[in-house]
């Protein structure tokens, strides 16, 4: 399935009545679902990539995503959209991707980079010495993405002269000579490290955010219900499942927090259900009998798709979504955990 397919009306699904479960689910991971942030991104980069090739300056762009929010659906998008190229006589790799080192700095960020682009002596020398060799490499390669992920470590592993040289290593990347755009990419503490650098402030200016869904008002019901949508569209099923009624849609929050991958997660698991029992369409049971494979001993705790659920979001002991005191990297999760059991209330 192609990276708009869940856009497109699916008309007619009889044929998927005679496909094989192992032929859908090969489908269903190939879903990507362009919900309206996404879209608005995908718009952006289309648009601001001409801008860029008339410059030959590359400009940054932040993108700020919980855990879950589709960061690494979005740049496997992008790798789709902009693919690598092998000919005889050039490579190309326009999208180029790595993740924030374990020790943040100038140094090790520019082996990552080189590495990324396929230098066997990426680990070599200091920033300096790999300033020229990243920059020969990146127009060799036809790079006009470089994608940053995980970029919230660099303030958690960092302090603020660390912080301030990562800042400056990212304007240096802007100012190579390239077409492109440098992405980064991480929870909302990866705009510490724009914030730390005017210059980088100005070059990095472009700020999305992959939210988690919610139905606190009118809008969020609104793009929530679309998001249900897309998915059902894209769903390798011969029947359309009505995952946007409203006896299905609160569950779902429920029990996925509003974060697509956990959505996803739990469609596929729901998916199988419903072919074994030889429907073609996903139905409540198959989401009750999807949650508990998903989940197994935390579902006996809460299982909004059965029964007894009461309405509540699964943030109490010993559920999924349980609201404990944990270390820095759980607070995306306590804080959807909290925002999805106002509006399930609210729901």
């Amino acid at each position: 399935m192609n990276a708009d397919a869940v856009l497109i009306p699916a008309n007619d699904r009889s044929h998927w009545a005679n496909a094989s479960l192992s032929q859908r689910l090969e489908k269903f991971q190939g879903i990507f679902v362009k919900h309206k942030a996404i879209k608005k991104v995908a718009d952006f980069v289309e648009a601001e990539l001409v801008l860029r090739k008339v410059e030959m300056k590359a400009n940054g762009v932040l993108v700020i995503a919980g855990s879950g929010s589709g960061k690494t659906s979005f740049v496997n998008f992008l790798k789709r959209q902009y693919p690598d190229v092998d000919t005889p006589t050039r490579s190309t790799r326009p999208v180029v991707c790595f993740k924030v080192p374990a020790v943040p700095s100038p140094s090790s960020m520019g082996s990552a980079l080189l590495k990324a682009l396929g230098d066997p002596l990426y680990d070599r020398g200091s920033w300096e010495d790999k300033k020229d060799r990243a920059e020969n490499l990146l127009l060799k390669a036809g790079t006009i993405i470089i994608a940053i992920d995980d970029f919230q470590d660099v303030p958690s592993r960092r302090k603020a002269r660390g912080v301030e040289h990562i800042a400056n290593w990212i304007r240096d990347l802007c100012d190579f000579k390239f077409p492109g755009l440098v992405f980064a990419l991480g929870t909302e503490q990866a705009a510490v490290v724009r914030d730390a650098h005017d210059q980088l402030r100005r070059r990095m200016q472009a700020r999305f955010e992959l939210p988690v869904f919610s139905m606190a008002s009118e809008t969020d019901i609104k793009n929530y219900l679309s998001l249900l949508e897309l998915v059902d569209r894209g769903l390798p099923l011969a029947e359309h499942s009505e995952l946007k009624s409203m006896r299905l849609a609160r569950p779902l929050l429920a029990a996925t927090n509003g974060i697509l991958d956990y959505l996803m997660k739990l469609m596929a698991r729901a998916l199988v259900r419903a072919v074994q029992r030889g429907s073609e369409r996903i139905e409540k049971v198959d989401l009750e009998l999807g949650f508990e494979d998903l989940h197994q001993v935390a579902a006996v705790a809460g299982n909004p798709f059965a029964a007894d659920w009461n309405g509540e979001a699964l943030t109490g002991p010993g559920q999924i979504f349980e609201l404990r005191q944990d270390g820095p990297d759980d607070a995306d999760v306590k804080k959807a955990s909290r925002r999805g059991q106002r509006a399930t209330k609210a729901g």
